[in-house]
């Protein structure tokens, strides 16, 4: 892994409001931070439900690996 290159992982909840500001949701996720000298360059956020499904644990393995392959430098 290379020094300048690190992946976070953080439980962000995600919140949702309608137009008029009257309704509001909140999603529980986890947010996969691609960081390069201490400046974040991507963020993929999954959502995590009460009862993850296949699917949900598939693309957060998916999210993971393309992060940590991005940490090895390039050949």
């Amino acid at each position: 892994m290379s020094a300048d290159r690190v992946v976070q992982l953080r439980w962000e909840p995600r919140h949702v409001a309608d137009d008029g500001g009257r309704a509001a949701l909140s999603y529980p996720g986890i947010s996969v931070i691609r960081c390069t000298e201490g400046e974040i360059v991507d963020r993929v956020w999954i959502p995590v439900g009460e009862e993850p499904t296949y699917a949900d644990d598939e693309a957060l393995i998916t999210a993971l690996h393309a992060a940590w392959r991005w940490t090895r430098p390039a050949a």
